[in-house]
């Protein structure tokens, strides 16, 4: 982990994320989001309901292999963490919790680019199908002069890249466990590549 920030924007993106609703914010180097193959592959088998379903979802993402490019092109990546009632996101609660974290990602990759990081890429935990268009038959962003309906808030599902979530949050030092029965508590998260 990354404790220092490298330059002041890196300092004021931490505290902007923390300001934006991020419950914590850690910098960390590249090497240190750990991509794993079988991971994406549970979009596919066990399928989940979202598959293919946006344009920010398995199949039409690049990948562990494309995420592990944009790695490779990053200098830092910024994880935020926002923290719910377990049971939030067990119930109908869970789209808008997600909403807010895609609105959050979205927001600080947004400010990244701002601040001097114009390849900045967010990435979010769940499908923005779920979350922003579950009313709607179709994505319309798949065919190919589609547009996204929410291009400002809605971000790549992490689950499609292979992302090993855990493991990001143990790089950035909190705790991994999606749900702890003694204060009811559990954890949404994002990144955003820089």
């Amino acid at each position: 982990m990354t404790k220092t920030p490298n330059t002041a924007w890196e300092k004021e993106l931490l505290e902007f994320a923390l300001l934006a609703g991020a419950t914590d914010a850690a910098l960390l180097r590249p090497e240190k989001v750990l991509v794993d193959e079988y991971l994406a592959a549970f979009c596919h088998d066990p399928k989940c309901a979202f598959w293919g379903a946006s344009i920010s979802c398995p199949p039409h993402v690049t990948g562990p292999s494309g995420f592990r490019k944009l790695l490779e092109k990053s200098a830092s990546v910024l994880v935020v963490r926002f923290d719910v009632q377990s049971c939030s996101l067990l119930g109908e609660e869970r789209p808008q919790v997600m909403r807010i974290l895609h609105e959050l990602v979205a927001t600080v990759e947004l400010q990244a680019k701002q601040l001097g990081f114009p390849d900045a890429a967010g990435f979010a935990g769940g499908s923005c199908k779920a979350c922003f268009c579950r009313d709607e038959a179709d994505c319309s962003a798949i065919p190919k002069d589609g547009k996204c309906r929410y291009p400002r808030q809605a971000r790549p599902s992490l689950s499609g890249y292979g992302v090993n979530v855990g493991k990001l949050l143990e790089s950035a030092g909190w705790p991994g466990t999606l749900f702890d029965s003694t204060d009811g508590m559990s954890w949404v998260v994002g990144l955003v590549l820089l």
